[in-house]
């Protein structure tokens, strides 16, 4: 079935399956189009549900404004995706089609777009429905379309006649509808097709215009014709608790301070249980028993989709709790613990845009952009970014509806009763002071539902393991025999808290004995005290005090529904006819006024190293806290494993090293101290060695010590790693110098030196100290090199030495590695480093190995003309022309001619223009020589050959006695016209290594031929194989510009022409 654009969403309808096409197919246009159908749904189905739909950046509206009035709304680039899986993006037209029936070129490539002229927008086109009332069957709403000054035609107004700006709203919009390009007529349907229209228009609306697009609760009108009722327009992914009004204001339970019954009615008065409940219920009344978090947990719950809450129900079931004599606490205590689950809700709603499964009609073609004038970060009406799961790695969204869910159970699952404590048995359990409500352990005031642990902490639902919350009504198992035990029994290093629970209405003498008890049996880290609202006559009891008296000296009383570790654990007990019983608790987060017990701590001994190992405390009573008496900021180093103290001295700041460190044990003084030595830290290194010279066998290390107090300590050292140790000590700076006799370079021993100080000691060993001497040579001796001989293999020593030339980093010393072995090139030595002695070293280490690199002669030498014999003369005359390369001064050479079997003239040296003139008598034409022409510099040798030089003129094989010229006449030598030609400009990259210069001459029969540098702009002169061919090869590239000339010359009469070819030279 071929799919065409179907309303207004492409993924209203999918293509699931694709046809493949056979060879040979005639393929009709509907196959072809659920082809592309289907890929197009794949993609769009990738983005919304693998990605999110929503703003993903930037698109953030700026207003300007000239003369107070609006002149411009600049809108930034950003990237927006909307629920049809469109990826909308500003762009401005980069290239206009010449084709009618192809669309422009866009390009992205902007940072904003500053719109300056609107006009009223018709969406006549499409007929988008959430631009019309009635659940888009009315009226389109008010719409105006902006435009940049570039758009903008003649329809359009500025942008400052847009009125009443604080009640508009920015939309961006794709206009995206159907277009018949061309009819098919005849046989030529080429440009036939339907054209998708993809418009991308910025458009402008009012409060009750983006109202409707937002859409709203109520049920659609039946269609007036077929009775139908038509599919709800209605944003529904918009909507997030994130709007809702004050929903992150933290609404936090006022505490209940008990010290102000003795402040406001002095410690004469009697204070009974109705005096302690007033303070809670006044505490409750004051937010109306937490009323505000049940209206934010409403409204978040109607967003998303969960279950509300009955604050008047709750209300009520507190209100019953607080009427008893005993339990009223927990009422004050179930309000705190929903407004920490309201905290942790609050914390998670900024990152909760997560949409499981996005709502395909909410947004199809639009993104809100918010409202155009306003100042708020946070605005309902501009699309946030709505992430699939697979980009949620914190599951934010789902931990809120977890924590919306436990909110509901909290308030459905509190339950409490005089006849439910009376029932119960106390129970200590493990858990948290400050971690959030999640992570402590579920309070016993709730029914521990099975519903109620999957939500109680998220981390543990999705590790399956719920079940491993801790709490009053819950079977712990333990992890080894899978049995049912008590959780006290197992590591509680990470709790900071007990719960202490199952107390309240008991007769007091059995609740402390009971707490008591299992505190003793499981050496818990806290104290137990009951208070007695009534005077104490005679009281002999330590552990029992008269509550006003107590709370005048102890202010710190809270109701903590139990006690922190290292605190002490208060009941609070009123006689209610015959029984004396507990009615509330409190707790201090110190240990106070509990019996006198002998205190007694000890350590294995006084004294002991930095980096020793720890030390076990032994501590009376076996349940004392241990603390060192040291700066609240400094680690004294006492630790608890496995519930026994241990000294670390590994631990101790380093402050408190070489000093006394005393204990407390439960906050008394003890006669336990331990002093912390400071390990020597130094550190000795082989500064240097001084190697054997000649025929000597000492070797000198001369060492370096460096560290804090490295004077203070003693130093004991095995040079031969053979237990030989010897006292030698460092100098004022450190130094320390030693001599090996008959050291065997094979056989290199370890140093070994001991570092004493105050009874702790410090072990190094020095290896790798020595290393062999190098050897490095060239062939041959060789000191003298030509820039542009062969290259020339290194002999070094180990074989595995690494060769360096000592010169600039920047230049070339001409060392070469070529399949694993070290050669020297002159060719590719810095000319700057011509005529300097360079110096090698091996693995860093100087070598008397050095080479002087001599600059080759390059110079050119032609036959400028020959002066033949005439009349009864033997002498032929050969005048020569001598030229030169950039960076050459061919005046500072010699120069030797040989001619063979007519002699060596040498030397012969040119004029400063390069002119050289040789006599040669009774040449034999048919002996003609091969002048070989030597330029020297002393060093370096250059040889020139020059052949088919000699061409005299043709000899008259008629003899003419005598002619007459008519009277006026003369007769003029015309030379011959020479003609030089090259090949065009290069350019050339240095990583071909060559080019060629290709040159052409014509116009004689006896021509010579000449290439040269003639111009570079870095100074540097480029290696021509051969100078006198037509064709020369140019190596040793450099980038940069560079000339060179070809010369043409007529050896018969010196006539020459010359061209220049410029080369640019890339890297």
């Amino acid at each position: 079935m071929n799919k065409q654009l179907s309303g207004i969403s492409a993924l209203s309808s999918i293509s699931t399956q694709y046809r493949k096409f056979s060879k040979g197919q005639y393929i009709e246009h509907t196959q072809f189009n659920e082809f592309l159908d289907f890929f197009e749904d794949q993609d769009r189905l990738s983005r919304v549900m693998l990605q999110g739909v929503g703003i993903v950046c930037g698109l953030k509206p700026n207003l300007t404004y000239a003369n107070k009035l609006l002149s411009s709304i600049q809108l930034s680039q950003g990237a927006a995706l909307t629920t049809d899986g469109d990826l909308l993006t500003l762009n401005t037209t980069s290239e206009v089609s010449k084709d009618l029936y192809v669309s422009d070129l866009k390009t992205i490539n902007i940072e904003s777009k500053n719109y300056t002229h609107f006009k009223a927008y018709d969406n006549f086109k499409v007929g988008y429905p959430a631009f019309y009332e009635n659940n888009g069957r009315g009226e389109q709403v008010e719409l105006w379309e902006l435009a940049t000054a570039q758009e903008a035609h003649s329809d359009f107004q500025p942008i400052r006649n847009l009125s009443n700006i604080e009640e508009k709203y920015l939309l961006l919009y794709l206009e995206n509808y159907e277009k018949e390009v061309k009819p098919c007529k005849g046989v030529d349907c080429d440009n036939h097709g339907v054209q998708q229209i993809r418009n991308l228009k910025v458009l402008v609306t009012t409060t009750k215009g983006i109202a409707n697009i937002l859409g709203d609760d109520f049920l659609p009108m039946p269609d007036p014709v077929d009775g139908t009722i038509p599919p709800k327009i209605k944003d529904l992914i918009q909507p997030h608790p994130l709007f809702i009004e004050d929903v992150l204001r933290p609404d936090k339970q006022e505490r209940v301070i008990v010290d102000h019954l003795i402040v406001n009615n002095g410690v004469e008065k009697k204070i009974s249980s109705a005096d302690l409940k007033d303070l809670y219920i006044t505490a409750l009344e004051k937010n109306n028993y937490g009323e505000f978090v049940f209206e934010k947990i409403n409204k978040i719950s109607e967003i998303i989709g969960g279950q509300g809450v009955n604050h008047a129900m709750f209300k009520n079931v507190l209100q019953q709790c607080l009427d008893q004599q005993f339990g009223f606490q927990y009422a004050y205590d179930v309000v705190k613990d929903l407004m920490e689950t309201y905290s942790e809700i609050i914390k998670l709603l900024p990152k909760s845009f997560t949409k499981d499964f996005p709502d395909l009609s909410s947004f199809p073609k639009h993104i809100m952009l918010g409202k155009l004038a306003s100042g708020i970060l946070l605005d309902s009406f501009r699309h946030q970014f709505y992430n699939s799961p697979v980009l949620d790695d914190q599951k934010a969204a789902q931990r809120v509806k977890v924590l919306v869910n436990r909110f509901v159970l909290q308030t459905q699952n509190f339950r409490y009763s005089t006849s439910f404590e009376e029932a119960a048995k106390i129970k200590i359990i493990p858990s948290q002071k400050l971690n959030p409500l999640s992570n402590k352990a579920i309070p016993f005031y709730y029914q521990s539902t099975k519903d109620l642990l999957k939500t109680w902490n998220f981390d543990k639902t999705g590790n399956r393991s719920y079940q491993d919350n801790l709490g009053y009504g819950i079977d712990f198992f333990s992890p080894n025999t899978q049995i049912s035990d008590d959780p006290l029994h197992f590591n509680i290093d990470k709790n900071s808290f007990y719960n202490i629970e199952g107390h309240q209405g008991m007769l007091y003498e059995e609740a402390f004995q009971q707490i008591k008890e299992i505190k003793d049996k499981q050496q818990l880290g806290f104290d137990v005290m009951v208070l007695s609202l009534g005077e104490l006559v005679d009281n002999k009891d330590l552990f029992k005090a008269y509550f006003n008296d107590y709370v005048a000296e102890h202010s710190g009383l809270e109701h903590k529904r139990g006690v922190e570790r290292g605190g002490t654990f208060i009941m609070v007990y009123e006689t209610i006819g015959r029984d004396a019983r507990v009615i509330a608790d409190f707790s201090l987060p110190y240990i106070c006024c509990t019996p006198k017990i002998d205190i007694k701590l000890s350590l294995p001994g006084t004294v002991i190293c930095a980096e020793a190992d720890h030390l076990p405390f032994t501590v009376i009573p076996v349940n004392g806290e241990v603390k060192a008496v040291v700066d609240t900021v400094l680690n004294g180093g006492v630790e608890m494993f496995n519930g026994k103290y241990f000294f670390n001295p590994q631990k101790v700041d380093k402050s408190l090293h070489d000093k006394e460190i005393t204990f407390t044990v439960n906050g008394k003084p003890t006669n336990c101290s331990i002093k912390v030595i400071s390990e020597p830290k130094v550190n000795i290194v082989a500064a240097s060695v001084v190697y054997p010279d000649g025929n000597s066998g000492e070797v000198t290390v001369n060492f370096t010590v460096s560290g804090q107090n490295f004077t203070d300590y003693n130093y004991s050292w095995d040079f031969w790693d053979n237990g030989g140790w010897v006292t030698l000590k460092p100098n004022a700076r450190g130094f320390v110098s030693y001599t090996f006799h008959n050291l065997i370079p094979t056989r290199i021993p370890t140093i070994r030196v001991q570092v004493d100080g105050g009874g702790c000691s410090q072990d190094i060993a020095i290896s790798d100290w020595y290393e062999a001497q190098v050897q490095l040579s060239l062939p041959k001796e060789k000191d003298v090199i030509c820039s542009e001989s062969a290259l020339t293999p290194f002999e070094v020593s180990p074989a595995d030495g690494e060769v360096k030339a000592v010169v600039n980093t920047s230049l070339n010393g001409g060392v070469e590695m070529l399949n694993g072995k070290y050669f020297f090139n002159p060719k590719k030595v810095d000319k700057s480093l011509h005529g300097q002695v360079i110096h090698f070293t091996v693995n860093g280490q100087s070598t008397n190995c050095s080479i002087k690199v001599i600059t080759q002669p390059a110079v050119t030498v032609v036959v400028k003309s020959v002066d033949y014999p005439s009349g009864s003369s033997n002498e032929t005359v050969i005048h020569f022309k001598v030229s030169q390369q950039i960076g050459q001064d061919f005046m500072n050479y010699d120069y030797s001619w040989n001619f063979g079997d007519y002699g060596n003239q040498s030397p012969v040296n040119p004029d400063s223009d390069g002119n050289v003139i040789c006599k040669l008598y009774n040449v034999n034409p048919k002996n003609i020589p091969v002048i070989k022409v030597m330029v020297s510099n002393g060093d370096c040798n250059q040889t020139i050959s020059l052949s088919n030089w000699y061409d005299p003129p043709s000899v008259p094989t008629v003899v003419i006695n005598s002619i007459k010229f008519p009277k006026g006449n003369c007769c003029e030598d015309i030379p011959s016209a020479v003609l030089a030609e090259v090949e065009g400009d290069k350019n050339v990259s240095a990583s071909q290594g060559s080019f060629t210069l290709q040159g052409k001459g014509s116009g004689a029969l006896n021509l010579d031929y000449s290439w040269f540098q003639t111009y570079s702009d870095n100074g540097k002169t480029l290696v021509l194989d051969v100078s006198n061919e037509e064709i020369v090869k140019v190596t040793g590239l450099y980038t940069g510009s560079y000339e060179f000339q070809f010369m043409v010359i007529d050896a018969d009469t010196g006539v020459f022409d010359a061209k220049t070819v410029k080369v640019n030279i890339s890297r």
